[in-house]
């Protein structure tokens, strides 16, 4: 067969198996190494929403006020302070005075990125909650920020949410509760046809400086 004539065969045979909803054996599959191909929309569908063998995981430390108040003051992100007191109050770089009263405590300052994952490479996708907040140890929470990121190998992140939807920030409140939220595009070996999902993890953080998954989904 000519050089010629084997070039177009090669396309056609590429055609066939996207209509057909097959995948070519060479790196469609993928194994988390090289560049992926994006795959036909059934076999997407598969890996997007199968279960991640590494769903979820957090790590938390302890920071510096100016380390948190820097974190605040990042695009997107989500703060809360506790009513009637001044942000380097809250977090530990001046005197904390509530109510007219000097406390007797200054607050502690921890970091936390906690994330889950759904769905396999080259489909997976994953949300990290990426938190900093203050707290009079054992009393109450003084200051929260918190951003949302996403990410995906043929997965692209639609949108990013933050809220606060449990617990608070202030005296009587000695835990909160974040929501992270994102919407992915997958891609598929037909450009006309995209897997939209949508997945969310609800996060509590206390002022003992824990950290703890409620739900994913």
């Amino acid at each position: 067969m000519s050089t010629r004539r084997a070039v177009p065969l090669v396309m056609l045979v590429a055609t066939l198996a996207a209509v057909l909803g097959f995948a070519l054996p060479a790196r469609a599959a993928g194994g988390g190494g090289g560049t992926p191909t994006p795959l036909p929309p059934d076999q997407a569908t598969a890996l997007a929403s199968a279960v991640s063998a590494d769903s979820s995981g957090s790590s938390t430390s302890v920071v510096d006020g100016s380390t948190v108040l820097n974190a605040a003051s990042q695009p997107g992100a989500d703060t809360t302070v506790e009513s009637g007191v001044t942000p380097q109050a809250a977090v530990g770089l001046s005197p904390l005075i509530e109510g007219n009263l000097l406390s007797a405590s200054k607050p502690i300052c921890w970091a936390s990125a906690a994330w889950n994952r759904w769905g396999t490479w080259p489909y997976e996708q994953k949300i990290t909650d990426t938190t900093y907040w203050c707290a009079v140890f054992g009393n109450h929470i003084t200051f929260r920020t918190a951003t949302t990121t996403a990410s995906g190998t043929l997965c692209g992140t639609s949108w990013r949410a933050m809220a606060l939807v449990g617990g608070g920030i202030g005296r009587g409140f000695a835990y909160f509760i974040n929501r992270a939220s994102a919407g992915f595009s997958c891609q598929t070996v037909i450009p006309w046809i995209t897997i939209h999902t949508s997945h969310h993890e609800d996060v509590e953080r206390t002022d003992l400086g824990a950290t703890r998954f409620l739900s994913s989904g």
